[in-house]
């Protein structure tokens, strides 16, 4: 590893001096907008500033400012794989050496009296004030249009409140609350999501490869998928269910059904509604000219499902031997679970174009 030159030192002189020390110092406010340009994770930030921070005073004077920025170029230029668990003889000052080996000495005792023991688990029981918390946490990211949250949007905000989490742990953590691979999740899975990263971040518990039973359950519930890379199943209902006739106890448990003696208007209904979302499925189509990533018959399998129930109410209202009548609810259940999917369409396609933008404006500043 290269050693520290004296055309380095000066570039980290220049640095230090813009940022105005006081008394020959700099708190962590002032060093921040530094540390956050770095790209590097708050896990690996947070370790670099305790190494430079010899005398424990959370300020960083000149010699300390200068490991500081060491550390971090060297990770950002990939010279060294990890943060070292102690300073490198080389880097520490010569005025800081003995209070470099009485924090060693100092840890190392400390360690040695603590027993050893695992790390904490994840305790899943939410308080009512952690939910009061996790709500606040909500509210400020912003939602797909259904109403549910994207990795991305739950993620900005928990990096700027949990500084000891990194990538990694939000990658496991949205991996475990979203089994299915969905591009968004909902109020429930998003309150877990915030409450497992809390607890990594302030004890270090260990996320966990599954969810108890009874959460699991609840994460794994039928909702639609908006993963275009899933396969959907067809909504499409190739017979209807037959329907009991009616007795004075089951009237009142029948769901409400309309006669075929004058379907015309309840056919004319559903055909406006599935030549709205087609005009909105064509839309999102064209929008996504410029993401070659998403395969058209993604679009097609939608607009088939639709084809295929229109196609089966026409049936259901024309053949003359269909005595029974239609559970119009049923079908506009399933228009509306179309209609869900191609607002998850769109949703998926804003997302990406988001993702594209931040990605073009990443690039430029390395550029620059």
């Amino acid at each position: 590893m290269p050693r520290l030159e004296d055309l380095e030192i000066k570039k980290y002189w220049n640095i230090f001096s813009n940022l105005k020390p006081v008394d020959n110092k700099v708190d962590h406010d002032q060093v921040s907008p530094i540390l956050y340009n770095s790209k590097l994770d708050s896990s690996i930030l947070n370790k670099i500033w305790f190494l430079a921070d010899i005398d424990d005073d959370d300020k960083l004077d000149f010699e300390e400012f200068v490991i500081c920025m060491r550390l971090i170029f060297d990770m950002i230029n990939k010279n060294i794989e990890e943060v070292p668990e102690e300073l490198p003889a080389w880097l520490i000052p010569g005025s800081k050496a003995k209070l470099v080996k009485e924090r060693v000495e100092r840890k190392q005792k400390e360690n040695a009296d603590l027993p050893k023991k695992e790390p904490p688990k994840v305790d899943w029981y939410m308080s009512p004030q952690d939910l009061t918390q996790y709500q606040k946490i909500l509210d400020s990211c912003g939602t797909a249009t259904d109403g549910s949250f994207t990795f991305a949007a739950l993620s900005i905000p928990l990096k700027s409140k949990f500084f000891n989490i990194g990538s990694s742990d939000l990658s496991k953590a949205w991996d475990l609350i979203n089994p299915k691979n969905l591009a968004s999740i909902d109020k429930d899975p998003a309150l877990l999501f915030i409450h497992c990263l809390r607890q990594r971040n302030d004890i270090g518990a260990i996320i966990p490869f599954e969810l108890p039973t009874a959460l699991a359950e609840t994460v794994n519930k039928q909702q639609i998928k908006y993963d275009l890379n899933a396969t959907q199943s067809s909504s499409t209902r190739a017979t209807a269910a037959p329907v009991e006739k009616k007795t004075e106890s089951s009237q009142q448990k029948q769901p409400t059904t309309v006669s075929n003696t004058n379907p015309d208007t309840e056919i004319k209904a559903l055909e406006t509604k599935l030549h709205n979302l087609d005009s909105k499925l064509t839309d999102s189509s064209k929008k996504s000219t410029d993401l070659s990533s998403i395969p058209s018959e993604k679009l097609d399998l939608i607009r088939e499902q639709y084809e295929g129930l229109l196609e089966y109410l026409l049936n259901q209202a024309s053949s003359p031997a269909n005595n029974s009548p239609v559970d119009v609810r049923v079908v506009t259940e399933d228009l509306d679970n179309i209609e869900q999917q191609v607002n998850g369409l769109e949703t998926y396609l804003q997302n990406k174009k988001q993702e594209l933008q931040s990605l073009n404006e990443e690039i430029q500043s390395y550029s620059h």
